[in-house]
C-alpha cells in the first residue's frame, strides 16, 4: 500500500474490510512484543545468574584478599597500638567493636593498653558492669579515666568511686566531667579520705581534667569550714607526680588564705571560666590568693569571658605580688582589663606571653601600655631603675590588644631578647617597625613576625624590614655578635596596606605565610583569619613560582629557591 492509500485510509469512515485488516495487523505486533518480552525476561534472568556467579568469583577474591590483606600481616603489637589510639581519639567503643572482626584482631584487642581508657557514664544503667570488666581486661595497665556524672545521686556515684578507687595506683589521667560542683567536690572527698599504710595513693598520676558549674552556694562552705580541696585530694602527699591541672568552671573555687586550693606541686595550671549568673565575682585578691598556693608554676593559662555577670575585681593594694620564679608560659584571655593583674605578677623566668583580648574596642588601650611594661620591667620604673633588667621573653603575642605608639617603642626597648612577635588587630605602624631595622635596630634577635589585621602598616616597609636584616652571603652571625639575626618568616594576613608586590618581594627573601599555623593558632578557634579566597587567588596566579619547601640540601652547600611563598 502507498503513502497516499494509507493517508487516506485515516480520512475516511473505516470499511469492515479495514477493521479486520487492523485488527491482524495489531495481532501481529502483540506476538511480535510478547516474543520480544519473552526474550529479555530470558536475558534479565541470564544477567541475575551471571551475576550471582560474578558475587560468588569476588567473594572468593574477598576471602583470598584476607589471607594476603596487610591488617593481616600487621604484628600483633602494632595493631594494639592502633587500637589504643582509636581509643584515645575518643572512640570508647572501639576494643568492642574491633573483637568482632577477626581472631587476630580479637587477639590484638585483649592487649590491657588497649582498655586502659576507662570512660564511665555513670547515669547509664550498666555502669558499674561495665566499668568492672574494663578494669578487668586492663588488668595493670595505666588507666587514663572519665567520670561522667551527669545528674545521678551521690549515692550511684560513691559506687562508681569504691570501684575505681580499688584501682587507683594505676591512674595515669583522672577526668571529671560533672554539671555540679557537689558531685565534684563528692569525688574529691572520695579520694582524700584514702589512706594507705606506705607511699602514696596515686603514685602514677599525671594530669587531672575538672568541668563543672556551680548553681547556689553552699552556706557550710566557709573559711572556718572548708570544703576538700584539690590539695586535699591530690596534693604531693598522694599524686607526687602530677604536673597538671585543667579547671573549667563559672566561678572560681572558694580562695582561703594559707590554704592552698591547688596542688601546690603543679607545673602546669589551665583556669578557664564559662559565663555565669552566679554572684561570685572574679577576684584578683582571689588569684593572688591561688597562685600563692601554686609557686612550681611553669605554664599559666587564664581565660575568662567576655559576658561575665560580675565585673573583674581589681586588687585594691597595688604593691601586693605573687612571684612565680618558675614560670616560663603565661596565657591570659578575657576582657581588657583583665590584663591589669600583670603588675601583681613576678615571673622573672618568663619565655612565652600571650595576651588575649575577647572585645576588639577598635582604640589603643591606654592602661594597658603601662601596666604591661611595669610587668616586663617587674616595678613602676624604666629599664635604668631596674637592676636585674626587663624579663627575657621570647614570644610575645597582643590579640586584639593595641598599645599606643610610645608604649610599643618601650616594649621593643625592653624585649633585645625576643625572637617571635605576633600581633593581631594592631595599629602598629612603619616608623615603629623602622625601629627594628638593622644596624643597630630594637630587638635584634627578632626572627619570625606574624601581623594579621594591622591596618596602618604598609607592606614597603614590612619589604626594608626584611631587607635590613638580611646577611650577606657567607656571612656568619659570629662574625658581628651586635648584628641583628635575620628574619627568618613572615605572617602577614588581611592587612590591607600590604600588597601582592610586597608579599612576592617577601618571599624572595625569606619565607612568607599567608594562611594561619597549624596546630596551635588561636585564630582557627575564632575563625577571624580565613582568607581561602585570597590564596586561592594568589596560588593560581603564581603557581610556577610557589615552592613549598624553604631551602634544600647538596652535599656541603645550602641554596635557597627564588620564592618562599607558604599558601
Amino acid at each position: 500500500m502507498s503513502d497516499s492509500d494509507d493517508r487516506l485510509r485515516y480520512r475516511r469512515q473505516p470499511t469492515p474490510e479495514d477493521v479486520l485488516a487492523a485488527r491482524a495487523e495489531i495481532r501481529e505486533h502483540e506476538n511480535a512484543i510478547s516474543g520480544i518480552q519473552e526474550h529479555i525476561t530470558g536475558l534479565l534472568l541470564q544477567v541475575q545468574r551471571l551475576r550471582r556467579e560474578q558475587e560468588k568469583h569476588q567473594a572468593a577474591i574477598n576471602k583470598c584478599k584476607g589471607v594476603i590483606t596487610l591488617a593481616r600481616r600487621i604484628p600483633e603489637e602494632l595493631l594494639a597500638k592502633i587500637f589504643e589510639q582509636c581509643v584515645a581519639d575518643g572512640w570508647s567503643r572501639s576494643p568492642i567493636t574491633v573483637s568482632h572482626v577477626c581472631s587476630a584482631w580479637r587477639k590484638a584487642a585483649c592487649t590491657p593498653r588497649v582498655w586502659s581508657h576507662v570512660y564511665v557514664n555513670c547515669p547509664s544503667p550498666d555502669a558499674l558492669d561495665r566499668t568492672r570488666f574494663w578494669l578487668g581486661m586492663a588488668r595493670q595497665a595505666p588507666l587514663d579515666i572519665t567520670v561522667v556524672t551527669g545528674w545521678c545521686p551521690d549515692w550511684q556515684l560513691g559506687e562508681v568511686m569504691e570501684i575505681l578507687l580499688q584501682h587507683m595506683r594505676q591512674w595515669r589521667t583522672f577526668v571529671i566531667e560533672s554539671p555540679d560542683s557537689t558531685q565534684v567536690d563528692h569525688i574529691l572527698s572520695c579520694i582524700a579520705r584514702i589512706r594507705v599504710p606506705r607511699g602514696a595513693c596515686l603514685p602514677n598520676l599525671r594530669e587531672v581534667y575538672i568541668a563543672t558549674e556551680v548553681h547556689f552556694e553552699d552556706p557550710t562552705d566557709s573559711e572556718d569550714n572548708p570544703p576538700d580541696t584539690f590539695e586535699d585530694a591530690f596534693g604531693p602527699h598522694n599524686a607526687p607526680k602530677l604536673s597538671a591541672l585543667l579547671y573549667t568552671s563559672n566561678v572560681l573555687p572558694l580562695c582561703i588564705p594559707d590554704k592552698p586550693t591547688f596542688p601546690s606541686h603543679l607545673t602546669r595550671l589551665d583556669l578557664t571560666f564559662t559565663e555565669s549568673l552566679f554572684q561570685r565575682p572574679l577576684a584578683a585578691e582571689s588569684l593572688l590568693t591561688l597562685f600563692e598556693g601554686v609557686p612550681e608554676l611553669r605554664s599559666l593559662a587564664l581565660a575568662m569571658p567576655l559576658m561575665y555577670v560580675q565585673p573583674f575585681v581589681p586588687e585594691v593594694d597595688a604593691s601586693r605580688t605573687v612571684c612565680l620564679a618558675h614560670l616560663e608560659e603565661l596565657s591570659m584571655y578575657g576582657p581588657t582589663d583583665m590584663n591589669g593583674f600583670l603588675p601583681h605578677m613576678r615571673a622573672p623566668s618568663l619565655r612565652r606571653l600571650h595576651l588575649r583580648s575577647l572585645e576588639d574596642v577598635g582604640y589603643r588601650q591606654q592602661p594597658l601600655g603601662p601596666s604591661l611594661l611595669r610587668f616586663l620591667y617587674g616595678k613602676e620604673g624604666t629599664i635604668t631603675e631596674h637592676e636585674d633588667g626587663p624579663l627575657s621573653i621570647e614570644l610575645l603575642e597582643l590579640h586584639d590588644i593595641d598599645l599606643t605608639p610610645e608604649a610599643f617603642v618601650e616594649c621593643f626597648e625592653a624585649l633585645s631578647n625576643l625572637r617571635e612577635l605576633r600581633l593581631h588587630e594592631s595599629s602598629l605602624s612603619d616608623a615603629m617597625l623602622a625601629l627594628l631595622q638593622d644596624p643597630q635596630g630594637l630587638c635584634p634577635r627578632l626572627t619570625r613576625l606574624d601581623l594579621r589585621w594591622c591596618g596602618h602598616l604598609s607592606g614597603r616597609a614590612l619589604v626594608e624590614l626584611v631587607r635590613s636584616r638580611l646577611r650577606p652571603d657567607g656571612a656568619q652571625k659570629a662574625d658581628d655578635a651586635s648584628a641583628a639575626d635575620p628574619i627568618s618568616e613572615v605572617a602577614i594576613i588581611n592587612c590591607c596596606f600590604v600588597e601582592e608586590p610586597d608579599v612576592m618581594d617577601m618571599a624572595a627573601m625569606t619565607v612568607c605565610r599567608v594562611v594561619m599555623r597549624e596546630g596551635d593558632d588561636y585564630c582557627r578557634m575564632r575563625g577571624c583569619c580565613d582568607n581561602s579566597r585570597y590564596r586561592t587567588r594568589l596560588r593560581l596566579k603564581h603557581a610556577d613560582n610557589i615552592i613549598r619547601h624553604a631551602e634544600r640540601s647538596q652535599g656541603d652547600e645550602r641554596w635557597m629557591v627564588p620564592i618562599r611563598l607558604v599558601v
